[in-house]
């Protein structure tokens, strides 16, 4: 069978799941895998099941009890190895309520609703129905996928898709994280990287004494209110970005400034947020008691940097910043997460070959983008040495959402980009 024939078939075939889609996509919200503790077996058991009465190999991986990742395998023989990646954890549903219960995986007009709906569990579904439609291909007709529903990747995938990729068990020529946000037919788009983040703690050391005696001490609180200030003006550090990502940052930032509601102010720091490190004070923590002068603070920042940027020199900026400001007694201790992020060249022959197979989808060429946050794709790319891309069926501004959905339209999509790209696939 020609291309242009297998292609046709697969959409006909995704478009006649639709159904079975938005079931599919229901019934992994109705799984409650969150985290902590982020148990997945019982979700994993699921996925395990569909595809056994499919006659579809699958391998089950766990490194601890219950944090369960399944591998499903769509053996081919036309050259290469594909990748495709998503995770099956969701972050708590908040104190709000929900229009509807947050895991009945509620289906409406053309959305399924529910924590993890868009991030990501549509796209899990879209991979499910892909690989069913993979199967029913003739070997010659397909390069070999392997699919990957892993667990923990809003905690650092310890026990997830960071552990898989230092284990030596995800190997292949590209990798499709399905964990991204922009899944509209109308106007797709594809991940090329994302940040990496820097987080600094910042340590003030004061003198305790009596609450109504505060001449005595030397609160740590108020020299901490003090230094974050500066740490705070790292954010107009011009960071030194690769040249050739320059055209994927405009868009990015376009993306962002189309796809958002925002005002002004927020404008303006969309400009400025890859450019610049984003800085985000989240925690602070002092003082023992209201009558205690505190004698230790801290606080805690989450600081993004644009993949190829050097995180030394903003280490060093930092350093200098809380120097010139002649507090004493301030210390700030560093880490850095997600391998400093990652990108992949534009002119990529992988990116322009998933680009294609969008186009063949959609009709449209998608956007390229870096994403502000992370993905598993960071341990993929930068432990397992794959070429990592994202795309997938969420949408803008619905992941970690009250009222959190994904749209059914989305899921099709998805699920037809990602059985398609096996067949157009040519490995380097």
């Amino acid at each position: 069978m020609k291309n242009n024939d297998i292609i046709d078939r697969i959409k006909v075939d995704i478009e006649g799941s639709s159904k079975e889609l938005a079931e599919l996509c229901s019934k992994l919200v109705q799984f409650p895998t969150v985290v902590p503790p982020g148990y997945t077996r019982e979700c994993v058991e699921f996925i395990e099941s569909y595809f056994r009465s499919l006659g579809i190999e699958t391998e089950v991986h766990e490194r601890r009890k219950d944090k369960s990742n399944i591998c499903v395998k769509v053996p081919g023989n036309r050259g290469g190895k594909i990748l495709w990646l998503g995770h099956l954890d969701v972050v708590p549903e908040g104190s709000e309520p929900w229009k509807y219960p947050p895991f009945s995986g509620k289906i409406m007009e053309g959305l399924v609703y529910g924590r993890g709906s868009s991030d990501m569990k549509g796209a899990c579904a879209s991979a499910m129905v892909a690989a069913k439609v993979l199967a029913s291909l003739e070997e010659t007709e397909r390069s070999s996928v392997e699919f990957w529903f892993t667990c923990d990747e809003e905690v650092g995938a310890v026990d997830g898709a960071r552990w898989l990729a230092e284990s030596g068990r995800l190997k292949g020529d590209i990798c499709i994280i399905g964990d991204s946000s922009g899944g509209m037919p109308s106007e797709p788009s594809m991940d090329l990287g994302c940040k990496g983040a820097l987080r600094v703690t910042l340590k003030a050391r004061g003198k305790t004494a009596h609450g109504s005696q505060p001449y005595l001490g030397d609160n740590a609180i108020e020299k901490l209110i003090d230094a974050i200030g500066y740490v705070k003006k790292i954010g107009s550090f011009r960071l030194n970005v690769p040249e050739e990502l320059e055209p994927i940052l405009k868009t990015s930032i376009e993306f962002l400034m189309k796809h958002y509601e925002l005002t002004e102010s927020q404008r303006a720091e969309v400009m400025k947020v890859f450019h610049y490190p984003s800085v985000s004070l989240n925690i602070i923590r002092g003082g023992v008691k209201i009558n205690v002068v505190p004698d230790a603070a801290e606080a805690l920042f989450d600081i993004r940097i644009t993949p190829g940027a050097d995180i030394e020199a903003v280490k060093r900026r930092i350093l200098e910043l809380l120097k010139a400001s002649g507090l004493e007694g301030i210390d700030a201790e560093f880490e850095v997460t997600g391998f400093g992020g990652y990108y992949e060249k534009p002119d990529l022959v992988y990116v322009n070959s998933l680009k294609r197979a969008v186009e063949l989808v959609t009709g449209r060429t998608p956007i390229l983008k870096i994403i502000t946050g992370g993905t598993d794709g960071i341990f993929t790319r930068k432990i397992a040495g794959i070429p990592s891309l994202g795309f997938g069926a969420g949408l803008p501004g619905m992941a970690h959402s009250r009222d959190e959905y994904v749209t059914v339209e989305s899921m099709i999509m998805a699920a037809k980009v990602y059985a398609i790209y096996p067949v157009i696939f040519n490995a380097p």
